[in-house]
């Protein structure tokens, strides 16, 4: 998140608005193609923590089944993104027709990266299954940070060519492979032989089937305002929606990476255990991101200026405000999603997804074409609450208790749009995240749920806890 905040000025001083924005499209489509595992990933990390760690010989043969399949897979959906880019780059996205030959010549350097990002999210799924966070994390870290420095160094030294951006985009990607494969190597692949299974690879793909389901509809809702945006209104406009989206995005890196590590265990505890687990943490998860939205909600306007400078398009400002709040919805509803999938039922997520899609898309077209920016905003952000509603139904979180344990933060995050669009300067915009924000930190200490609150109590942060918060919950 830091070398984002930092780079994205650098980017659009370094090749301008329009060029950015033509990256950015670049990297949607990696992103989105870049699911070429084909639900693999999620299946293996459902398969290892279902194993254990004693099982090293099994869980060498699951992914080395899982690899063999997702190359195969990937090489198809490496032809698909040079397809998929062709057609989109040389008609309906609006840009310059130099720019649009780069982007045309751009697209091998493209579908290269699509078998490198599928084989390490199997690397990654596996050290999950384990609960190896931290070589995940190492591997996660060292990738992004290249994947946004790279290409930038190239840009300035070189020249900002798209093809070279994005071949330098590339390398970054191939140092993330080689640290997740390395460590899959030390955990569980030294000393066991390669085999690969054909009903291994059935199984997993029978589990992962549904999840790449949800891995088609739902990054297409997720990246489906740019295109519409590129497409109607231009790359310059991409760029003014992408960069407060990109900031948004990178807040729910916390509450997300809570969700990944609840996967594991939401599939090998027992019923009971892992709802309870999956209701205390959606509480916790609400109530500890909250203020963190308000904050930056209510000094979105400040912020911006400070690091866009003169460049900042106004219509930013309040893009950024309707986002996050979307990104908190669509971070409280990770937990529920983790939990129905991890309790093999991977088929209602997905299913859900097909269904809200059309009804996504005539959001789009209509608050897009009636509030522009502003518009498609509200819509990804309608559709992230209605989908978090939808998914804690569907895991029976709905209750009394929860539905007041998240009325406060709902109704803070709602007036810190309100008081970011009120006051925009650095001393209002302080005092009302001040305020606010407080009065979250509050709830948060207040409502805390019972089982995190006794974790904590194990802690050293215990001591930093008022006491008088465990008579009031």
């Amino acid at each position: 998140m830091v070398v984002s905040i930092v780079t994205v000025p650098i980017y659009l001083h370094v090749i301008g608005g329009e060029r950015y924005g033509a990256l950015l499209i670049a990297w949607l489509l990696l992103g989105y193609f870049g699911q070429a595992d084909f639900g693999i990933a999620r299946a293996i990390t459902h398969r290892i923590s279902a194993l254990g760690r004693q099982s090293r010989q099994q869980n060498a043969e699951t992914l080395w089944s899982g690899i063999a399949g997702v190359m195969v897979f990937s090489l198809l959906s490496a032809l698909l993104v040079y397809g998929a880019s062709g057609y989109f780059f040389s008609g309906p996205f609006k840009v310059g027709e130099s720019l649009r030959a780069e982007m045309m010549a751009s697209r091998v350097a493209l579908a290269l990266c699509i078998p490198v990002i599928a084989i390490t999210s199997v690397f990654a799924g596996a050290l999950m299954g384990l609960e190896r966070f931290k070589l995940v994390s190492a591997g996660n870290l060292v990738s992004s940070i290249a994947m946004q420095v790279l290409p930038l160094l190239v840009a300035y030294y070189v020249g900002s060519n798209l093809t070279g951006l994005i071949f330098a985009a590339l390398f970054g990607r191939a140092i993330g492979l080689l640290i997740a494969a390395g460590g899959a190597w030390l955990t569980m692949l030294r000393g066991q032989a390669i085999s690969v299974s054909l009903a291994e690879f059935r199984h997993l793909f029978t589990f992962g089937a549904w999840i790449l389901l949800t891995m088609i509809v739902g990054p297409m809702m997720t990246m489906a305002d740019r295109f519409v945006i590129g497409g109607t209104l231009g790359a310059t406009a991409v760029a003014v929606y992408t960069v407060p989206f990109q900031i948004a995005s990178r807040s729910a890196m916390f509450p997300y990476a809570v969700s990944q590590v609840l996967f594991p265990r939401f599939a090998s505890d027992s019923g009971e255990r892992s709802q309870e687990r999956c209701r205390s943490s959606t509480v916790l998860i609400a109530q500890v991101y909250a203020p963190m939205v308000i904050g930056l909600s209510c000094l979105a306007a400040p912020l911006l200026h400070l690091w866009i400078g003169t460049k900042l398009d106004p219509r930013s400002i309040l893009i950024g405000q309707i986002v996050i709040t979307g990104f908190w919805a669509n971070a409280i509803a990770g937990v529920p999603y983790a939990y129905i999938q991890a309790r093999g039922n991977p088929r209602f997520t997905a299913l859900l997804h097909v269904a809200e899609l059309p009804f996504y898309t005539a959001a789009l077209y209509l608050l897009g074409m009636n509030y522009g920016l502003a518009g498609v905003a509200a819509a990804f952000t309608l559709r992230c609450a209605v989908d978090c509603v939808l998914l804690m139904g569907a895991a029976k979180l709905w209750t009394r208790e929860m539905a007041a344990r998240l009325a406060g933060p709902v109704a803070l995050v709602l007036l810190s749009i309100v008081a970011g669009q009120m006051f925009q300067g650095w001393v209002g915009a302080f005092l009302a995240a001040f305020v606010l924000g407080g009065a979250g930190g509050v709830l948060m200490l207040v409502q805390m749920p019972d089982e995190v609150r006794s974790q904590l109590d194990k802690t050293a942060l215990a001591r930093f806890l008022p006491r008088w918060t465990a008579k009031a919950a």
